[in-house]
Parts: C-alpha cells; structure tokens; sequence
C-alpha cells in the first residue's frame, strides 16, 4: 500500500463547535488550521476573495471576521487559505485547544 505524503504546513484538525457566516447564511465547517479553513458552499471559485466570519455554533456571536482566498471549490465544499490577522489567530488556536484538550502555547 503506497502511503500519501502529507502536504499541507499546519496539520487541520475538525472544525466541532464552528461555522462559517457569509452575508448572514450558515455554512458548516468541515475541518481548521492556522493557514486555511474548509467548509460546505458553493458559488465561489478558485482565486475568489471572501469576506466571512468563524462563529462558534453555541453562540453565533462568539465570531471573528476573516478573509479568505479560495483555493478549492469542488463537490460542495470550499477549501480557502486565511489573510492572518492577529485576532484570528487567536481564536483558531483557542478553539484548537478546546478541541484538542490542550493550552495553547501560543497567544497567550
């Protein structure tokens, strides 16, 4: 069995308790990481610049506002890389602690 080297810089981890607003609509998140988000949507293509917000499901207004470049828009999911901002950051790693039951090194 051929084993698939790994490409991506930052490992994604599931998106539990996340989801991606745009222009008020909900779209789930599939899976995070520090560099890009993927999520379930349409209407978008590769090298679009979307302006969305993470939001955490159990409050919509637990959110940070984000800017991604689409990178991949194929069978119902996108796959976009962030525009890293400081505040961004932050959250992603706090909700990568949550999920992972581990505290962040960063952005303490």
């Amino acid at each position: 069995m051929t084993q698939i080297k790994e490409r991506r810089q930052h490992v994604r981890k599931l998106g539990d308790g996340l989801a991606v607003l745009i222009d008020g609509k909900v779209y789930p998140l599939t899976d995070i990481s520090l560099s890009g988000v993927s999520f379930q949507g349409s209407g978008v293509r590769p090298g679009d610049r979307i302006r969305l917000s993470l939001a955490a499901v159990r409050s919509l207004d637990d959110c940070v506002e984000a800017v991604v470049t689409v990178k991949v828009a194929e069978g119902g999911i996108v796959r976009g890389e962030f525009s890293p901002t400081a505040k961004l950051m932050r959250y992603i790693v706090a909700h990568l602690g949550d999920v992972t039951g581990a505290e962040p090194a960063y952005f303490r």
